[in-house]
């Protein structure tokens, strides 16, 4: 594994996700409380990129099919709720899904050193 620095406290501003990279993969990176946190910019769904989701209470929601993860721990808190944020009836949402179980996005924990933030990858 190799620390990565992917932003400084600066470059992360509060109820905002903030796109990064670290080795060539797209991470996001966002204030919850006091605490920094970091995961993959990849929904498990479909591989989709997730920073352009709507980011509040320290839940991202997945631009295309509504699922959401917590930022912090990288855990599915919903699974295809939506099609380009239209809602979805159940029904549809098992055929959006097309049947790929919940699953969580990789996160990474976030250290800081000064003002710079680092993962490990």
């Amino acid at each position: 594994m190799a620390k990565v620095k992917i932003a400084t406290t600066a470059d992360v501003i509060a109820n905002k996700v903030l796109k990064t990279s670290a080795n060539g993969q797209s991470i996001l990176v966002a204030k919850v409380g006091d605490k920094h946190c970091a995961i993959a910019n990849k929904c498990p769904h479909f591989g989709l990129p997730m920073a352009k989701g709507k980011f509040e209470n320290g839940v991202i929601t997945c631009p295309f099919h509504g699922s959401k993860f917590e930022i912090c721990t990288g855990k599915n808190v919903e699974w295809v709720e939506s099609f380009v944020g239209i809602p979805l009836p159940g029904i549809a949402k098992k055929m959006i899904a097309m049947g790929k179980a919940p699953t969580d996005v990789a996160n990474f924990v976030v250290t800081q050193e000064g003002n710079d933030l680092f993962i490990d990858t």
